[in-house]
């Protein structure tokens, strides 16, 4: 079963989806091993592509248990909360800048200290649920302090009642950045915990991609109607309603909290782990170095530095830990990524304030041009995965193969960068206000096939090679990444070396391009050792009592 540190967030779904079906494709493989080995005929296996159903359920199969209906409680949950915690992220920015008059600069640090504890707090809510109080309890917990970061959200933009705004504006940002991201992981897992396996791993793999379509379409709706609500509503003589805003961004939360609530009739009762391999993890390194520190001058030293915490921990956990680490090394350079991705709602969001926002006759909201992100997004996942790919398999018999996808999904996110420098450039030497916003669709469609070639791929592989004890750890280390990757934009901010917004999207695109560079030296090094080592690399990481290579194309290298 998925718990919720090995699922840590939204963006784990697809892997989800893919090893859900695992067990139906071993069965399969079962097959066409004993007819090889008895009839020397091999039976074709059912082929996966490289990305699995993003909200396109599998071909139905009789099942003889029944949909559980708490799953229905999950997603609803989930639609409403994604819609609220995303639509803050649309409007904080220009919230920050002209309604409560900060600088861009600082309003874009305050953004991004707010996604860093939002991509940060995953791990500890899942760690509270899968050895502590579950997922419930966690989810229940959180609720209050996300809720009452949202009241203190409403407060603050109510007209001046003397208070210290920097000051209340922090802690409400604070609360429901822990609350939301406490309660991500926690509400995957419970939907996943109400499946009876291995009878319903489809129906599993279903529910994974249902979510994954929930959640996206949570975000796509966060970016068009707060907006909206925004610029047509009228309060205290203000052009612009803050409090209509976060009062339907609350409502939307408490809504969800609402029916997370009612579900509770129904969902499972939970089972929690004896120990949390997080710590574990963490422990055996520790024992390691310090092992490595008190046996230096003694011949009882262990080549491999990591084997001197065998005794205190078993041969095969160690083994376990070394893997892990050896995929971790991967994420080095992908901390700029998602300081790329993470300037949809800050930099970009101010580039579109300073351009023409008509289209076709018809007048966005700045902040609204971002919601093309995800609609690009939904329109190139059906294209790469029953178009593209089957094609280059038919007529080239190639695919892209998981580590150079991400490779060219960074050279396409370095790409957006260059667009976006552009048009700031173009804006820097026309009368204000004079470019089309549509010059934007550029960039934001190289930063989507980013996300589908390197954020959806890497996550993928990262975790469907990692041993199946640890893949709880290799999703805190790839969200640590995304948390870490909001710091680089905190920090690059506040050292104000850059002298223009044009001049820092250039430097953003050549560091991209240089930390590809680096991954992909780092990534021709896994392979080498991989295949030095003699291991087969496989979409389920599970031993096997065979040394069979895997056929599976998505568990290739």
């Amino acid at each position: 079963m998925f718990r919720a540190t090995e699922i840590g967030s939204e963006e784990t779904l697809p892997a989800l989806a893919e090893l859900s079906q695992v067990g139906y494709e071993r069965d399969a493989r079962d097959v066409e091993w004993v007819a090889w080995r008895g009839e020397r005929a091999q039976l074709k296996r059912p082929h996966r592509s490289s990305l699995p159903n993003y909200g396109f359920a599998p071909p139905p199969i009789r099942m003889e248990y029944r949909y559980p209906r708490a799953v229905f409680f999950v997603l609803a949950t989930k639609f409403f909360e994604a819609f609220a915690a995303n639509g803050i992220r649309t409007v904080l920015a220009l919230y920050l800048r002209d309604d409560l008059n900060f600088t861009e600069s600082f309003s874009t640090v305050v953004l991004h200290i707010f996604n860093f504890f939002g991509q940060f707090c995953p791990i500890i809510g899942a760690i509270l649920a899968d050895s502590y109080i579950g997922n419930v309890r966690t989810i229940s917990g959180f609720s209050f302090i996300y809720a009452f970061g949202w009241l203190l959200l409403t407060l603050t933009s109510l007209p001046a009642m003397g208070l210290p705004m920097v000051l209340l504006v922090s802690i409400a940002l604070l609360f429901i950045a822990v609350g939301n991201g406490s309660i991500r992981a926690c509400i995957t897992s419970l939907g996943a915990l109400q499946f009876r396996l291995p009878e319903q791993s489809v129906h599993l793999a279903e529910y994974f991609s249902f979510y994954y379509f929930v959640y996206y379409f949570g975000i796509f709706l966060s970016k068009i109607l707060p907006p909206l609500v925004r610029a047509n509503t009228l309060c205290f003589d203000k052009a612009e309603c803050y409090p209509a805003v976060f009062g339907t961004l609350g409502a939307a939360f408490m809504m969800a909290w609402f029916i997370f609530l009612v579900g509770r009739c129904f969902y499972k009762s939970e089972k929690l782990s004896d120990d949390n391999i997080l710590f574990k993890f963490c422990g055996c390194i520790k024992t390691a170095l310090v092992e490595k520190w008190r046996r230096r001058k003694s011949p009882k030293r262990s080549n491999y530095w990591l084997h001197n915490a065998v005794g205190a921990y078993d041969m095969g956990f160690v083994n376990d830990v070394s893997r892990v680490l050896r995929i971790s090394k991967l994420f080095i350079p992908l901390p700029f990524y998602f300081a790329l991705l993470a300037q949809q709602d800050s930099s970009w969001t101010f580039q579109a304030t300073q351009m023409n926002t008509t289209v076709m006759g018809v007048t966005i909201q700045p902040d609204q041009a971002k919601a093309v992100g995800p609609i690009f997004l939904f329109m190139l996942i059906p294209l790469w995965q029953y178009i593209t790919v089957p094609l280059l398999r038919r007529y080239f018999n190639w695919e892209l193969q998981p580590l150079h996808s991400v490779t060219v999904g960074g050279i396409f996110s370095a790409g957006a960068f260059f667009c976006a420098g552009a048009v700031q450039e173009r804006i820097k030497n026309s009368p204000l206000q004079t470019v089309n916003i549509a010059w934007q669709l550029p960039q934001f469609l190289l930063l989507m096939m980013g996300e589908l070639l390197l954020s959806i791929p890497g996550l993928q592989f990262a975790f469907t090679q990692a041993p199946t004890s640890m893949k709880s750890v290799v999703t805190a280390a790839w969200f640590l990444n995304n948390a870490f990757g909001n710091l680089i934009v905190v920090l690059v901010t506040e050292l104000g070396m850059l002298s223009s917004q044009m001049a820092e999207y250039f430097f953003y695109a050549v560091v991209m391009l240089v930390c590809i560079i680096l991954y992909a030296l780092l990534a021709f090094d896994y392979t080498l050792q991989e295949r030095k080592g003699g291991m087969y690399v496989r979409m389920d990481s599970e031993a096997d009592d065979r040394d069979v290579p895997s056929t599976s194309r998505s568990g290739s290298i």
